[in-house]
């Protein structure tokens, strides 16, 4: 008596076990595969952005122009209502010209004869920041596009900032 109801428990717990894995294939499987075809599309996405990263403009391909400032200039952050004056300092801005663009003699003529636009796109990218959101990359970011704006040009593909200080 003691074999039977031995052998109706293993059998028991194994028809259980044929069950539950029955379950798990048709449940469990089926989510696994949504969320790997999930997974495999966001990796094509970042796959996608560090590529187009890479073929951005090789640095054989740059030429640089300096806009030198005869005195630091400060630039007044936005007022965040804390009652101190915040700036930032800059000597100077370079600006990285695609020699390979259409459109390159042009800008950069265009550029070196009335340097007057970048600055005061960089420093209305300054202005608009406060203390707390400062970042150096965003205002060159900020500057960087409404310059190619601007132009209506891709031309110039990077700003610097020399001497870049703020409080």
């Amino acid at each position: 008596m003691k074999k039977n109801i031995l052998t109706i428990v293993i059998m028991a717990s194994t028809i259980t076990n044929l069950v539950l894995t029955a379950v798990m294939m048709f449940s469990i499987v089926p989510a696994m595969n949504k969320t790997n075809k999930l997974i495999d599309k966001v990796a094509a996405v970042i796959d996608l952005e560090t590529e187009e990263e890479e073929e951005g403009t090789q640095w054989e391909n740059l030429e640089t122009y300096d806009i030198a400032f005869e005195s630091k200039q400060t630039i007044n952050l936005k007022d965040e209502g804390d009652k101190e004056a915040h700036y930032v300092v800059i000597d100077g801005i370079t600006v990285s010209f695609n020699k390979e663009a259409e459109d390159y003699d042009k800008i950069s003529e265009s550029v070196k004869t009335a340097n007057v636009y970048i600055v005061d796109y960089v420093k209305e990218a300054i202005s608009e920041q406060s203390i707390s959101t400062l970042s150096e990359q965003a205002i060159k970011d900020n500057a960087l596009a409404k310059i190619q704006d601007f132009y209506g040009s891709k031309c110039v593909v990077r700003l610097s900032l020399s001497g870049y200080m703020f409080q």
